[in-house]
């Protein structure tokens, strides 16, 4: 079976640029290079992406069709927060699955309620209910006429978990 190798064509000014500055050996080597270059998957990929991408024209929206509703979010995450951990106690092993679980849920719950053009980011963090201190802080840059933010804190007997859904509008 013969290996089949495209070739591609120099454009004029490199092939001169290149011609000009070698000379004897050298020159015939140069030839052989760009006579026989190929072009990669990744290049050939990238240009039929860029071909076949389908147009979508502007919107010229410059605001949220439906706002990011704190009163409907902290509900999403105290729904899913009571259903999920219930009476749940706390175990000194690293809860990161939990938490993981519990933060693509209320993802997907919030993401139901249709806030369109926007990032929903969100948070779950637990631990022991007894003894503990603990201080949640968080910063960010955004635009307060569209973007928000909710949080629940669930308490049992034996652990806390705060919840946190950030939506930022997208334009």
């Amino acid at each position: 079976m013969e290996k089949v190798v495209k070739t591609t064509r120099p454009r004029l000014g490199t092939l001169t640029r290149g011609l000009s500055t070698l000379s004897g050996n050298s020159l015939s080597l140069r030839r052989m290079r760009l006579e026989s270059s190929t072009t990669s998957a990744a290049s050939e990929a990238a240009t039929d992406d860029l071909e076949f991408r389908e147009q979508v024209p502007p919107t010229y929206q410059l605001g949220p069709t439906k706002k990011f509703s704190q009163t409907e979010v902290k509900n999403v995450i105290q729904s899913v927060l009571e259903n999920k951990l219930g009476e749940t106690k706390y175990e000194e092993t690293p809860g990161g699955t939990l938490a993981k679980c519990l933060s693509d849920d209320i993802t997907k719950e919030v993401k139901k309620l249709g806030f369109d053009r926007y990032k929903i980011v969100s948070t779950v963090s637990f631990g022991p209910l007894k003894n503990s201190s603990v201080k949640y802080v968080s910063r960010c840059i955004w635009n307060p006429q569209f973007d928000n933010f909710a949080e629940y804190t669930y308490r049992n007997k034996s652990l806390y978990c705060v919840g946190t859904v950030y939506g930022v509008y997208v334009e």
